[in-house]
């Protein structure tokens, strides 16, 4: 992998407690839609529009996770480490 200019890192330590703050946040409308699906199954409907979003947000949280510890190791830093 090619090395980032001291530039690139500076941004990237800064935006990064933001991009963390972006999975906090999707991770509580994630546990929200799971609830929601898991209410519907309970009253005995099939809500395949729910179960199809609930697949999306479980993707897109993934890739943000991803993403969030790929700019973590390009710049060093601590995962979860909220910098300052």
């Amino acid at each position: 992998m090619a090395a980032i200019s001291a530039h690139t890192q500076l941004i990237i330590r800064e935006l990064l407690p933001r991009a963390r703050e972006f999975v906090a946040a999707g991770e509580r409308r994630l546990a929200v839609q799971e609830a929601r699906v898991a209410d519907l199954q309970y009253k005995g409907l099939n809500a395949p529009q729910s179960k199809r979003l609930l697949t999306i947000m479980r993707e897109t949280m993934a890739l943000q996770i991803s993403h969030v510890k790929l700019l973590e190791r390009e710049v060093g830093a601590d995962p979860g480490k909220q910098q300052s």
